[in-house]
């Protein structure tokens, strides 16, 4: 079994002398550099020119770096290290800015503008928003708590004793929370919130456990701990996360839309399109109405569109984060098209959400190369019945109505016989508790000669969308296409040598002439 967490107290981690944390506040400051307040985060194991660098947390563009001669400067992911940015700190002789005194300068288009307000300070680190992904690294261990390394993704909206959790993106029946009490720990669905895992810090002082300085211990399978010093839980580019299955666009605050006419058609939740990407990115697909997308646009925003408009710059709702891999990772403001310009929408927001608020496939299949015996024949297309088994969606075989697919309760989904029907029996199973088995990523086994084989090529796949209501119909504008607006690039940074300040002025002064283009609605 599982050993339980002992009960005991750690001490606080010290961060170090690099700090983890930075804070950029002003009392006042307008223009693109406004978006560069904010808290940033220390990026782990990342040097630029030499030096450790920091990266925004609300925005993930934003990042603050040694330019490498003259700067500190806050700049985009593509500038990061050169001199180019919004903000700069000319001050060589910092180690950290901030340990300077210098003022700050910020660029307003035309010239670079000493801001004696903005401040750069260390930051606590309970200021910093849980992170989007977190990865646990370690050399092999020799017990079941191997199965607790890998990616983690952040749980949007959830929370548990108090603090947030994450999910294993590979073994959806692994989580990383903390106990209630003195440590976090690796640990399955089950004992969720409870001093029971695989793995537990006992540090109970650390507000996420990427924070901490203390030692990990790992259960030995025999009823005990011991420790592991090289497992290490780090942040990850949220980029590495694999896209989540399904995302919600919503108005969480329960108080009345903003978003009116055509636009509020796409309020809802979407559906991952396993078998297609939308220029090099995810896209996903109204659960309600078919005709009905969020897909990237190829250069500047994320659009909820219609079919008709896939990828391309038209769309009814407007997300202007080109640096985001999915829509739900993004911090900036959705914008609606009212019927003659765009309007930013503070109450609506782009979340992951459980799979288990999708609705379940009308038909999945079990494919995969042939199997000996009894197993072989629970191979094929599964429909979607009218009842439920032990609290799950059930699945019987089109063409044998005595073979079903069903979840045992506990701890697999089974293909199994109608006399064994949600019962710990079967011929081929899947060790997941997720929803349906179709959102499953884990390998399915099946027992032939008297054992459990894995069967690595067998996939089970959702092979039609939900049914669609026909009362869901989609309104078409009579208004002309918008066109989404265009984010105006970053200025040249000036150089201490008079010649270079001259010539970046001059490019400067020819970027801000560009502009951004204003943005209207579209289909």
């Amino acid at each position: 079994g599982l050993p339980m967490t002992p009960a005991s107290s750690s001490s606080s981690a010290s961060s170090g002398l690099v700090p983890k944390a930075l804070r950029l506040e002003a009392s006042e400051i307008e223009g693109n550099v406004a978006d560069c307040i904010g808290i940033y985060r220390l990026v782990d194991g990342k040097t630029v020119n030499g030096k450790p660098t920091w990266r925004n947390t609300r925005l993930l563009d934003k990042w603050l770096a040694w330019n490498g001669s003259t700067a500190w400067n806050v700049q985009s992911e593509s500038n990061l290290g050169k001199t180019k940015g919004w903000l700069q700190l000319l001050d060589k002789g910092c180690a950290y800015p901030s340990q300077s005194k210098v003022v700050w300068e910020a660029w307003d288009g035309g010239e670079w503008v000493k801001q004696a307000e903005l401040q750069c300070a260390v930051a606590s680190l309970e200021d910093l928003p849980a992170p989007a992904a977190l990865m646990i690294e370690s050399p092999k261990i020799d017990s079941e708590a191997n199965g607790c390394l890998g990616l983690y993704a952040l749980v949007q909206g959830r929370i548990v004793n108090g603090k947030p959790v994450w999910r294993h993106t590979g073994r959806p029946n692994r989580w990383l929370s903390f106990n209630g009490d003195n440590a976090w720990n690796a640990q399955s669905e089950a004992n969720l919130g409870k001093s029971r895992g695989w793995l537990q810090l006992l540090d109970k002082h650390c507000h996420t456990p990427d924070l901490s300085k203390q030692v990990w211990d790992a259960a030995d399978g025999k009823g005990g701990w011991m420790k592991v010093p090289e497992l290490k839980v780090k942040v990850t580019d949220p980029k590495e996360l694999p896209p989540p299955v399904a995302i919600r666009l919503d108005n969480p605050t329960g108080g009345p839309l903003s978003i009116s006419g055509t636009a509020a058609n796409f309020i809802g939740l979407y559906k991952l399109a396993l078998d297609k990407t939308i220029n090099d990115r995810p896209a996903y697909r109204h659960t309600q109405s078919a005709g009905r997308w969020i897909a990237f646009n190829g250069e500047n925003a994320w659009n909820a569109q219609s079919e008709a408009s896939l990828g391309q710059k038209r769309g009814w709702l407007q997300l202007l984060d080109s640096n985001v891999s999915t829509p739900d990772l993004s911090k900036t403001q959705w914008e609606a098209w009212d019927g003659s310009n765009w309007v930013r929408q503070d109450a609506c927001t782009c979340v992951s959400v459980d799979t288990a608020q999708l609705p379940p496939p009308p038909l999945i299949e079990l494919a995969g190369p042939p199997i000996a015996g009894n197993a072989g024949a629970c191979l094929g297309s599964y429909r979607l019945a009218d009842r439920d088994v032990n609290g799950r969606p059930a699945f019987q075989k089109t063409d044998r109505e005595d073979r079903w697919l069903a979840f045992n309760g506990d701890n697999a989904w089974n293909a199994q016989s109608a006399a064994s029907l949600g019962e710990k029996k079967g011929w081929i199973q899947l060790l997941d508790s997720v929803p349906t088995p179709d959102q499953s990523s884990i390998g399915w086994e099946a027992w032939i000669e008297s054992k459990w084989q894995a069967q690595p090529r067998l996939q089970c796949i959702a092979t039609h969308d939900p049914p669609l209501p026909c009362s869901e119909l989609l309104v078409v504008s009579t208004k002309p296409p918008p066109v989404a607006k265009v984010q105006e690039m970053p200025p040249l940074i000036k150089r201490s040598d008079s010649e270079l300040l001259e010539d970046a002025n001059k490019d400067a002064a020819k970027d801000a002439a560009k502009g951004g283009a204003g943005g209207a609605g579209g289909a």
